[in-house]
């Protein structure tokens, strides 16, 4: 039998300072533009995949379609977003950044580069090797999950 293991041994530790200390690094911004974690990781989303489906961004952002669905309508209430309807699918929308979504994304892809830049400095690593190993991480966490 192994060990007991320490807090710090398992990678999901590491995994969640990360991600907190991103949140802490990135709330400033989001906050100044009045944008909530959720509502950027959709909106980051629709900057990447302009004229996706509702459904597909919430699926691809890990979140429920209600959930979701409000989160947008708040990025649609602040003009950083419009929907269309799907011409193939009339109970669809296709959604768009607006000028003013796409400058406050574009600025802050700015604070994500500076952030990435700023890790991978002192971890004296390459991002694209970095992302090559966390792509890597991904995938087969999520062959873990999907085969059980």
């Amino acid at each position: 039998m192994e060990k007991t293991k320490t807090i710090n041994d398992y990678l999901n530790s590491y995994l969640l300072i990360l991600n907190k200390s991103h949140q802490a690094f990135i709330y400033p911004y989001l906050k100044e533009n009045d944008i909530s974690y959720n509502q950027y990781g959709l909106i980051l989303h629709i900057y990447r995949d302009e004229g996706s489906i509702q459904g597909k961004i919430a699926s691809a952002c890990g979140t429920d379609k209600c959930g979701a669905s409000r989160s947008l309508r708040g990025l649609e209430d602040k003009e950083l977003i419009i929907k269309k309807i799907d011409e193939n699918n009339r109970r669809s929308y296709k959604l768009f950044l607006t000028e003013k979504g796409k400058k406050i994304v574009e600025n802050m892809i700015e604070k994500e580069i500076q952030w990435e830049n700023h890790v991978c400095d002192k971890m004296d690593i390459e991002k694209e090797n970095l992302f090559k190993i966390l792509n890597k991480a991904c995938i087969s966490s999520l062959e873990l999950i999907n085969n059980e």
